[in-house]
């Protein structure tokens, strides 16, 4: 669910709490920038962060009571910032029950929570234990990316889930993860893209297609699949095999870029034979960077599907509709034992230029869309009068 910003106006006197983590990375630095910004805009504004957290901030740090039983409060900026001391890590630790109690305390004296990370997110949920509905703040959480097999992370984003009234993705499929739970789930604007590395082909397209044998004028499919018995390299292969039946006045070449124990036999079969090429290890973003459609699937061997989207190359999803999710409708899905179906999704892109490009750049957009850092603090300030409108 997307919230209507454009109808959601917050009162002048909400009060306002960043719970930080740190500076670093995409949702930290993002995080500091909004702080800044809205805490310098008139704003009754406050960040709960740590002391090096707050220093790297330029906010007076407040001082820690010795006896740690309430958070430390300072105040900076005239009247209108609120420092709080919390020793609070993007990981788990010793103190986070206490940093948890510490939030519960404050939060009838706040109106809206945004918490930056999946770990402070978590905290900031478990401190609305035990409030009254009225009491307790509406929480926006910015979550990056995550491993939902992971029971740590699986846990945080169940509090999440719980709590939030809105949650900001760093990404389209971190967004996906959280539609169907919160009652507002939708792209958080960043300053640089929350991916775990950075795809870029080392090898231009021509030389890529040379080094492959694909023919001048042929279109070349690449699928970066795990090469190993299943239902999908068989539907691959037969797509290759059967692909000239089914369009007659097209080349095209299949590349499998993955590893696996069938690649000799795959070499062996099909290679020389019809329309197949086993790229050399190694090479494996420079043939999807080269190729004019990929076919991706719920095994893979480059990368996460967040990684390959960087490529922003058009995408068939051959799987199920768990598979295809992370994908979002930027990509085509065709169900694993179906390679006519496969030959018809492939040709219908190879038909269209401008369907290639566009879907390309709409399956980028799912995780290198960034924004600058005017536009941050002020769009968040209608977030937070959606996220009042379904404080849970």
């Amino acid at each position: 669910m997307h919230a209507d910003h454009e109808q959601a106006q917050l009162p002048p006197q909400t009060r306002i709490l960043h719970v930080l983590a740190g500076t670093r990375g995409p949702v930290g630095e993002a995080g500091a920038v909004v702080a800044e910004a809205q805490t310098g805009g008139g704003h009754r504004v406050g960040v709960a962060a740590r002391h090096s957290v707050l220093e790297a901030l330029g906010f007076l740090p407040a001082v820690v009571p010795s006896s740690g039983s309430a958070p430390a409060v300072g105040r900076d900026r005239g009247s209108e910032l609120v420092a709080v001391h919390l020793p609070l890590r993007d990981h788990i630790g010793l103190a986070d029950p206490g940093i948890a109690l510490d939030l519960h305390r404050l939060y009838r004296h706040v109106d809206v929570v945004h918490a930056h990370g999946l770990h402070a997110a978590a905290l900031a949920g478990l401190g609305m234990t035990g409030l009254p509905a009225r009491l307790r703040p509406a929480l926006v959480a910015t979550v990056g990316r995550f491993r939902p097999q992971s029971t740590l992370d699986a846990a945080a984003a169940g509090i999440v889930s719980r709590t939030a009234a809105v949650v900001l993705g760093t990404t389209a499929p971190v967004v996906d993860r959280f539609a169907d739970a919160v009652p507002v789930a939708e792209r958080a604007r960043l300053l640089s893209p929350d991916v775990s590395e950075r795809l870029a082909p080392a090898v231009g397209r021509k030389q890529v297609r040379e080094n492959l044998g694909v023919p001048a004028g042929a279109f070349l499919v690449a699928a970066p699949m795990s090469v190993t018995d299943g239902d999908e390299l068989t539907t691959f292969l037969e797509a290759a095999v059967t692909m000239f039946d089914h369009r007659p006045d097209r080349r095209v070449v299949f590349a499998l870029t993955g590893a696996g124990r069938e690649r000799s036999t795959v070499r062996q079969a099909f290679v020389g034979r019809h329309p197949v090429v086993l790229a050399p290890e190694g090479t494996a973003v420079d043939v999807l960077a080269a190729a004019d459609v990929v076919v991706a699937t719920a095994d893979m061997t480059l990368a996460e599907p967040e990684s390959l989207m960087q490529l922003g190359r058009p995408v068939v999803v051959l799987g199920g509709e768990r598979t295809a999710r992370v994908w979002g409708e930027a990509a085509v899905r065709v169900d694993v034992d179906d390679p006519a179906g496969l030959n018809g999704a492939i040709s219908d892109l190879l038909d269209s230029p401008a369907k290639r490009v566009e879907a390309g750049f709409a399956v980028r957009r799912r995780v290198d869309d960034v924004s600058g850092a005017e536009f941050l603090a002020e769009e968040l300030l209608e977030t937070y009068a959606a996220a009042l409108a379904h404080r849970r």
